[in-house]
C-alpha cells in the first residue's frame, strides 16, 4: 500500500492540474470530504497534497481549517512580470554566450510548427511557450538565477495566468529571442526578451488602468 505521503504527492500533482486548466477555478472553496471521496484517498494524504500548494501559493486559508484557490489579480501578475523581466531577459544574455550544441537544436524547434499556423493551435501554443521560458531560464546554467526562477514558483504562475497575448502577436516575438540565441548576441537575446514581456506587461497595465476607472 502507498504511504500517506506518496498519496499526498500524487493528490497535489491532480490538484495541481485541476487549477492549472481551471477545474478548481480563483476562489473556489476546497472541499475536502468531497475531493477525498472523488480521489479515493483518506483527509491525510490530502493534507499533505493542501500544505504543498499551499507553499507553492496555489491556494489559501479561507478560514481557520479550510482553503481556496487562489485568485491572481492584475496588481499580482504586473509584480510577477516585473521578477519575469529581470530573471528571463538575463536568462536569455547568458545563454547566448554559453549555448550548446544540442541546446540550440532544441531551440531551433520550438516554434517551428507555428510558422504556417493555423486555427485551433492555442492551447498547443500555450504549453510550448510555457517549455521555452522555463527552457531559457534552465539552460543558461547559472544555478543562482535558477533557483530564483523555481523559487517564485514563476513557472507555475506562467502556465496559470496562461497566454496574455494571442499567438499571432507574440509568435515573431519568440522567433527574434531564438534568432538571436543562436546567433550568440547576448545583447540582443536580452533585448528582444525584455520587449516580449514588456509588451505582455502592458497589455495587464491596460486592463488594471480600466477596473481603476470603473
Amino acid at each position: 500500500m502507498l504511504k500517506n505521503d506518496e498519496l499526498g504527492i500524487q493528490a497535489y500533482r491532480e490538484l495541481r492540474k485541476m487549477i492549472i486548466n481551471g477545474k478548481l477555478a480563483p476562489g473556489q472553496k476546497i472541499i475536502q470530504e468531497k475531493l477525498a471521496a472523488q480521489m479515493g484517498i483518506s483527509r491525510t494524504p490530502l493534507r499533505v497534497a493542501l500544505h504543498m500548494l499551499e507553499s507553492e501559493n496555489l491556494i489559501e486559508p479561507k478560514n481557520k481549517t479550510g482553503f481556496k484557490v487562489k485568485t491572481i489579480d492584475n496588481k499580482e501578475i504586473l509584480e510577477i512580470f516585473d521578477c519575469r523581466i529581470a530573471l528571463e531577459s538575463t536568462a536569455a544574455g547568458i545563454l547566448a554566450k554559453n549555448i550548446t550544441p544540442a541546446d540550440a537544436q532544441k531551440l531551433r524547434h520550438f516554434f517551428q510548427p507555428y510558422e504556417n499556423s493555423k486555427e485551433g493551435e492555442y492551447e498547443s501554443y500555450k504549453k510550448t511557450d510555457t517549455q521555452f521560458h522555463d527552457f531559457i531560464v534552465e539552460k543558461c546554467r547559472n544555478r543562482y538565477l535558477y533557483k530564483l526562477f523555481k523559487q517564485g514558483n514563476l513557472i507555475t504562475y506562467i502556465e496559470r495566468i496562461g497566454l496574455i497575448r494571442p499567438p499571432e502577436h507574440t509568435l515573431q516575438d519568440h522567433l527574434d529571442i531564438v534568432a538571436a540565441i543562436l546567433d550568440r548576441n547576448p545583447e540582443a537575446a536580452e533585448k528582444a526578451m525584455k520587449s516580449h514581456l514588456i509588451k505582455s506587461k502592458e497589455v495587464i497595465e491596460k486592463k488594471l488602468k480600466e477596473e481603476l476607472q470603473k
